[in-house]
């Protein structure tokens, strides 16, 4: 039996979404599910992009004995950017994860999770047996605790970096950001670039409203164009 990348991250996704749900109190929760496998981000930034208003997940999904050598490289490259520099590491343990799965008959699937930057070492305890349920709920813990609160700088910096050390220019990539109630209403709203996703949400909101205005301003011109073609049409 194999255990496709894409099916396990489509599950991830929605244990995920049902983890978020239950914990949602009050109020509201605007987040960003980027998945970016086979987009032209996947080797620029890695499978999955996780993006709340405190929280930030950069997560790398492999079949087990899958040998990439387009992922070693990846890897090699960042390593090398992230030498001698401790705590662009620390916040790259935190945010940035590898995740190796193969199907189980017991528990369904089984994981084996290491920081991204100690995923290829060959280190003992690189890497370690977690329970995908268990890193489900501990990004949404994250999610919701963090809610009212901005990710810090380094992590946004983080994200440039890891984009910039592929050597991967503009891609034209979106994004999509979901706002989730507490009662269960949704609203979305379109990124033209998924580096916007820096941004905080007050800023996507404002930039949301300015696409908006910027919009109905093009359709009034429209109009009034072609009214005045009819008018000049008319009157010949």
């Amino acid at each position: 039996m194999k255990l496709y990348e894409n099916v396990v991250i489509g599950n991830f996704l929605y244990g995920l979404g049902v983890s978020v749900g239950k914990r949602l109190k009050s109020g509201y929760l605007p987040g960003a599910v980027s998945l970016l496998q086979q987009t032209p981000e996947d080797k620029a930034l890695g499978d999955l992009l996780l993006a709340f208003p405190g929280t930030l997940r950069l997560i790398e999904f492999k079949a087990k004995g899958n040998r990439s050598k387009k992922e070693l490289s990846k890897y090699k490259k960042l390593s090398i950017v992230l030498e001698g520099k401790q705590q662009e590491q620390e916040i790259s343990r935190k945010v940035h994860w590898y995740v190796e799965t193969a199907p189980s008959f017991l528990n369904g699937v089984e994981s084996i999770f290491s920081p991204y930057i100690d995923a290829f070492t060959g280190k003992p305890h690189s890497k370690q047996p977690f329970v995908l349920e268990s890193f489900i709920e501990s990004i949404a813990d994250d999610a919701i605790a963090t809610k009212n609160q901005q990710r810090n700088q380094e992590e946004k910096d983080y994200l440039k970096l890891v984009r910039w050390c592929q050597g991967v220019g503009e891609t034209g990539v979106g994004a999509l950001i979901v706002i989730v109630g507490s009662e269960g209403g949704m609203n979305f709203v379109a990124l033209d670039d998924l580096m916007e996703l820096n941004m905080s949400y007050s800023r996507w909101m404002d930039y949301q409203n300015n696409k908006e205005l910027i919009r109905e301003k093009t359709l009034n011109m429209e109009h009034k164009q072609k009214a005045h073609e009819r008018g000049w049409s008319y009157g010949m």
